[in-house]
């Protein structure tokens, strides 16, 4: 059976690995908090704070920041903390600092990445960060430990102040008259969330960072009533919903970040059956929680079966055949190869894509290239080569290439050239 999962969900690939566990971690940090935040009625706070990011993400970009993190997490923290303040003054009132602030910073940070940016991809790249992709895949060490360590803090702080949050979020007047520093905790609150939103950026987009916080909330509330039942099941439902949504995404090649949410929304409308149903029929909630449960899973495995690899009649042997994956799992290992090309120099690879030229910037020519795409069909990479003695195909010709990576300089950047390239066209 291990064998099995591990074949079907490349659950013995380190990169799966990383991404199974961030991904688990952030859920959890999201769904913890977001019980308080539908209860304070602060649910768009989290959309706000994903554009903020985004627009902070956009600056750090600009500057050429090497770790654009101690960036982005202080300005978001700074606006969760202004948004809060702001939101108590009568003249504005918090919903409109909200819509103020994230139409700003979205704005701004796109209006930035288009007059500064250097990045080829600029489509692509805005794309990745508004709807997620599969970068979570591509997780390199100081993300995958970065996340780690703020989400067991995150989850830390929530345990050891728990009655404190519980006290904020139902009654902040008696909260007062009991000598609890309320605005201090609100702020606190605020301050958390924004770390939040900023670690989930990478696995499901800005734009869906708000279902991932509120739909676990949700649903829960549909059949639990107390404040810790709901918290122990939305934060079950949160990390049973993103382990689905990751793992059907990898096999079927679906977008990371749509794929969690559709599953959160398939979760919510089953919870909101199942409490109906136990209203009515007064069902028992261990057997209305079971049931939601299995529903769930029996979903997810329906969804999961893995599309086969398309079948090439090749004898050669290459150190690297992304042939040999699905679409998701190729993209991955590719996007590695040409974040660090050095590592994979002269080894045998074959891949398949689109055929198409690329701008060498040191002497504007027209490159050959094979381009591939992720599941979002936004984010691509090229992998150029040169082969004379055959005409190449029209723009866009589905192509399979092979050859011997070679890392080329590009600018100010490395590109991955193929040697001894040969490719055919896919009918």
């Amino acid at each position: 059976m291990f064998d099995y999962l591990c074949a079907t969900f490349y659950l013995d690939q380190p990169m799966v690995q990383n991404a199974l566990l961030v991904g688990v971690l952030i859920s959890l940090c999201a769904s913890l908090l977001g019980v308080t935040l539908v209860l304070k009625r602060f649910s768009l706070i989290g959309d706000g704070l994903s554009h903020v990011a985004f627009g902070a993400m956009a600056i750090a970009g600009v500057l050429n920041f090497t770790h654009d993190m101690y960036f982005i997490l202080p300005a978001t923290i700074l606006c969760a903390i202004l948004m809060l303040r702001a939101g108590q003054n009568t003249v504005i009132m918090g919903d409109a600092v909200v819509a103020i602030l994230s139409v700003a910073s979205l704005a701004i940070g796109y209006l930035l990445v288009n007059l500064f940016s250097s990045s080829t991809n600029l489509t692509g790249d805005v794309c990745t960060t508004l709807f997620g992709s599969t970068s979570i895949l591509t997780l390199k060490p100081f993300d995958v430990y970065l996340s780690i360590g703020l989400s067991l803090a995150v989850i830390a702080i929530f345990v050891l102040f728990y009655n404190k949050i519980f006290a904020c979020t139902f009654d902040e007047d008696f909260a007062r008259a009991t000598g609890t520093p309320v605005t201090i905790y609100n702020f606190f609150i605020a301050a958390v969330i924004a770390v939040i939103i900023v670690l989930a950026m990478k696995l499901v987009g800005a734009l869906l960072i708000s279902a991932l916080i509120i739909f676990p909330a949700l649903s829960a509330m549909r059949v639990f009533r107390s404040f810790l039942a709901v918290t122990i099941c939305s934060a079950v439902l949160s990390v049973v919903c993103s382990l689905a949504g990751l793992l059907v995404s990898i096999v079927a090649g679906t977008p990371v970040g749509s794929t969690i949410v559709c599953f959160d929304l398939v979760t919510f409308a089953i919870f909101s059956l199942v409490g109906l149903a136990r209203r009515r029929f007064r069902v028992s909630l261990p057997a209305a929680a079971a049931a939601c449960l299995a529903i769930l899973m029996l979903a997810s495995c329906s969804c999961s079966k893995s599309p086969t690899p398309p079948a090439v009649a090749d004898n050669e042997v290459y150190d690297i055949d992304l042939l040999q994956q699905n679409e998701t799992m190729a993209w991955a290992l590719a996007s590695n190869v040409t974040q660090t090309p050095d590592d994979y120099a002269g080894m045998r690879i074959r891949l398949a894509g689109r055929f198409g030229h690329v701008k060498n910037p040191e002497n504007n020519q027209d490159m050959p290239a094979c381009i591939i795409t992720d599941a979002t069909a936004c984010c691509q990479m090229q992998f150029e080569f040169d082969q004379t003695g055959s005409p190449y195909p029209a723009e866009g010709t589905r192509i399979i290439l092979s050859g011997k990576l070679t890392p080329v300089m590009r600018g100010k950047t490395k590109a991955c050239y193929l040697e001894n390239a040969s490719f055919t066209v896919v009918q």
